[in-house]
């Protein structure tokens, strides 16, 4: 069989990823092409040679980068935890050996995830664009004040919210951001996504799933105590915690289901509803204990 063309990544910032990169490099040399990797100097992301898995060490949010930056290839990501949670880097450096070669020749580990387009638009202005892997969050920009953010789906208008803002997630960010807001986790397959209110004024705006057929358009209305002249604008768009872009009253962001999609190579071992047992305590029953009386 051919040997696969590997991209192998690493996160600099990460304690030992250097070290245990460089004796992952030694082994998978022996085991399929080596076409670029990052141990001893960074990549050019845009001019990257012809591969056919890209291994990342590192934790979730260094997939959620690479990602983003390999969105218009589509190549697999193979995410190797180097960090704390590890929820999309669902391999250790010996799973990831264990499992090496059902992973270059299984296309069933490859899970195929919805990503959301995000252009910014507004009078005078360039277009902005945008690729949220895990979610999109319209927050308050300085000095944090309550902000309304008025919700639409194709023409129609959904709700105002009041409060710090609301996001938008795709089924992979569900378990992020989203969940920490009270949001529902999706199944990551889903074509969908959920939004979800941040510290809402109302009990009647609840998070809600609604299907990528038509565009979400957001708008951030009047802030309270806004002042026109303040120099920074009332809100703030946080795409998967990583890039933050400015947004005016005038402006709106438009969100659509991305034609690409991002691959994520799963592990055999760890099924979704399982990973969400081990990693974050789902569905797991209370630590009952027995008292007795003396």
């Amino acid at each position: 069989m051919k040997k696969k063309r590997i991209i192998l990544l690493h996160n600099s910032s990460k304690p030992d990823t250097g070290e245990k990169g460089l004796s992952l490099l030694t082994w998978l040399e022996q085991r399929s092409e080596i076409v670029a990797h990052s141990l001893h100097e960074p990549i050019d992301m845009d001019r990257l040679p012809e591969a056919d898995f890209v291994v990342v060490l590192g934790g979730d949010g260094t997939i959620l980068s690479t990602a983003r930056l390999l969105k218009e290839r589509e190549l697999p990501i193979v995410g190797v935890n180097m960090g704390k949670l590890g929820f999309l880097a669902e391999y250790s450096i010996e799973d990831f050996q264990n499992c090496f070669e059902r992973i270059v020749t299984d296309d069933s580990l490859i899970s195929r995830r919805t990503m959301l387009d995000c252009q910014i638009i507004g009078p005078g202005r360039a277009a902005r664009y945008t690729t949220a892997v895990n979610e999109l969050a319209i927050v308050a920009g300085p000095p944090f004040r309550i902000i309304q953010v008025q919700v639409r789906i194709g023409t129609e208008q959904l709700a105002v919210c009041s409060g710090d803002g609301l996001i938008v997630a795709t089924p992979t960010g569900s378990t992020a951001y989203n969940l920490s807001a009270g949001g529902p986790i999706i199944a990551a397959t889903i074509n969908a996504a959920v939004i979800t209110p941040l510290a809402a004024h109302s009990l009647s705006f609840r998070p809600i799933v609604v299907n990528l057929d038509a565009p979400i358009g957001i708008r951030c209305r009047e802030a309270t105590a806004y002042d026109s002249e303040h120099q920074s604008p009332p809100a703030v768009v946080a795409i998967d915690g990583q890039q933050h872009l400015p947004l005016d009253h005038d402006e709106e962001v438009i969100i659509t289901r991305s034609a690409k999609s991002f691959r994520l190579v799963t592990n055999p071992f760890q099924s979704p509803w399982r990973l969400l047992n081990t990693k974050l305590n789902w569905g797991a029953l209370p630590n009952y204990t027995n008292h007795q009386q003396s």
